[in-house]
Formats: structure tokens, C-alpha cells, sequence
């Protein structure tokens, strides 16, 4: 293979661009927080509302010294608990499948009954475990 020379002129010569001094702008508008509040606009009614201590008692879950779990199930069997729920009239999901596990708990038979007795001592035991 062939052996490349590079050859440099010695007679070029470097010529720099003279660079201009970079101009900094001012900003034609800047924020201000004095003309934000001015040009708010105001609520039609100003008339402030009253201080309620007690809040609204069908705001948010009730609890009712409960303790609460999650479960994980699909989205259709959401979407069927919630269709129960309001065909029957229950206030709550909690509601209906209390009722649902009732029902259920009434057409087991002996030994089911049994074998549902010890898993429910099993796990109240457990839970007081846990919580003590």
C-alpha cells in the first residue's frame, strides 16, 4: 500500500474572523406580580362563603371504625360489583358482598362450614398477631 504525505503550504497563512461583541437584549415585557394581581379578573359573587366546622358527612369513604384492605380483582368484576351495587340499591361495594358472602355462607355444607371456621380463627389470629 501506498504511503500518503500530507503537505502543508508554509506560505498560507491564518486569517481569523473578527468576532463582534455579542449585544445583550433587553426583554420587551418582564413578569411582574403587581400587574398579574391587577388584571385578574374578579369572582362574581365576593360575598364570602360561611365557615362550616362540620363537613359535609357524604364527602369521601365512610369509616365508621372500620379497617380497610385492598383486594385485587379484574376490571370487568369491578365493573360487575358496580353494576350489583346499583341495580340492588347498596350504599356501598362493602354492602353488597357482605350480603353476596352471607348468601354464600348459608348454602355450604357441613364440612365447608367447618373447613370456612377454621380459615376465619385462622386469619382473625393472624390479624390480632399483626396488630398487637
Amino acid at each position: 500500500m501506498a504511503k500518503l504525505e500530507f503537505n502543508k503550504d508554509p506560505n498560507r497563512k491564518k486569517s481569523f474572523k473578527k468576532v463582534e461583541e455579542t449585544h445583550i437584549s433587553e426583554p420587551k415585557k418582564t413578569f411582574s406580580t403587581n400587574t398579574t394581581l391587577n388584571n385578574t379578573p374578579k369572582p362574581y359573587n365576593t360575598t364570602p362563603k360561611p365557615y362550616n366546622t362540620t363537613p359535609n358527612p357524604k364527602i369521601g369513604r365512610p369509616r365508621k371504625n372500620k379497617t380497610y384492605s385492598t383486594i385485587r380483582i379484574q376490571r370487568h368484576t369491578v365493573n360487575r360489583i358496580n353494576a350489583l351495587q346499583n341495580t340492588l340499591n347498596f350504599d356501598t361495594q362493602d354492602d353488597l358482598i357482605i350480603n353476596m358472602l352471607d348468601k354464600l355462607e348459608t348454602v355450604l355444607d357441613s364440612e365447608q362450614k367447618t373447613m370456612l371456621n377454621m380459615y376465619m380463627k385462622t386469619y382473625t389470629a393472624k390479624e390480632k398477631r399483626q396488630n398487637s
